[in-house]
């Protein structure tokens, strides 16, 4: 059905129903093994595996319905999303204490300590190559430098959070859920971009997709409370969302401590999907970079913003 410079999946139509091989390239091998966890740990999160090969990066399984994005309009999604987001929050909640077992799948650990470290390495990185090779030009690289120190700062005021660290599935949006209309039997697929790091970081990602397939405005980034009245008031129907995410987490942090963390935590993530796609574009042509915009460069340079 499609082929990426990340993963391919062929549908097949078999005896025992329509199926999924999906093959993972070298930057989302961790994938199938990840995906037998989240079976074994938080049974009915992900489609049923029939089989995997860890060490080829292959996986198969059964066919969980349409995504999301295919039978529900963005504009009628809202409620099935805040049903989705509290299953997925609780899954991240009970997979916490599976530390070694879901780091022992390759998954890539881009926790808030290790962010700015991370985040140094992609800027060395990108200022050695030549701008049309997806590189820095000379005077973003001393702005983002300039700006590492907040940074580490806002990675700081995640990690003394008191939220514990799990599986974050990084790209969370519409296309990535299957739907048979019932938030219990929603399915969560495509966990290639998945790391080990701070939970509410998915925020990053999903919040901004609904949103924009939905023709709305998401603003208002602030990380300081003081300064909050001053930005425009995001999308109601998108913060409803944000809000049942949260929901499960008002065991550790209460309500407020935990909207402020989502956005702090949506400022760091432009990190992370940066380190995603380096991931995910291990070994692939130029030309594929070009294609996508150069997405390490775009999603770095967004700590400027």
């Amino acid at each position: 059905m499609h082929s990426r410079p990340w993963s391919s999946a062929i549908r097949v139509e078999s005896s025992r129903g329509r199926l999924w091989f999906k093959v993972n390239g070298p930057g989302t091998s961790h994938e199938p093994a990840l995906l037998q966890v989240l079976v074994d740990r938080v049974p009915g999160l992900v489609p049923e595996l029939l089989a995997v090969d860890p060490r080829r990066g292959w996986s198969l399984c059964r066919d969980a319905g349409p995504v999301l994005r295919q039978v529900v309009s963005p504009h009628e999604a809202w409620a099935a999303w805040e049903q989705v987001v509290v299953r997925y929050a609780d899954a991240q909640l009970q997979l916490a204490a599976e530390r070694d077992v879901v780091l022992g799948t390759g998954l890539r650990e881009v926790w808030p300590r290790t962010v700015p470290g991370q985040a140094q390495v992609l800027l060395d990185e990108l200022a050695r190559l030549p701008v049309a090779s997806g590189g820095l030009r000379s005077r973003d690289a001393a702005r983002l430098a300039g700006a590492l120190p907040r940074l580490e700062s806002w990675c700081g005021e995640l990690a003394s959070s008191g939220l514990a660290e799990s599986v974050q599935h990084d790209d969370l949006h519409a296309g990535n859920v299957c739907w048979s209309g019932c938030g219990e039997t929603a399915r969560v697929i495509d966990w290639g971009d998945a790391v080990w790091g701070f939970p509410l970081t998915t925020m990053y990602t999903t919040m901004r997709s609904l949103a924009r397939h939905a023709g709305l405005p998401v603003t208002g980034l602030y990380v300081d409370r003081q300064r909050a009245e001053r930005g425009q008031v995001e999308a109601p129907e998108v913060l409803r969302v944000r809000d049942a995410y949260l929901e499960p987490f008002t065991r550790s942090v209460d309500h407020a401590g935990l909207v402020h963390l989502v956005d702090v935590a949506r400022r760091t993530g432009c990190v992370g999907k940066a380190l995603a796609f380096r991931a995910a574009l291990q070994g692939a042509p130029l030309s594929v970079h070009a294609d996508l915009g150069f997405p390490v460069r775009a999603c770095l340079l967004e700590l400027l913003g």
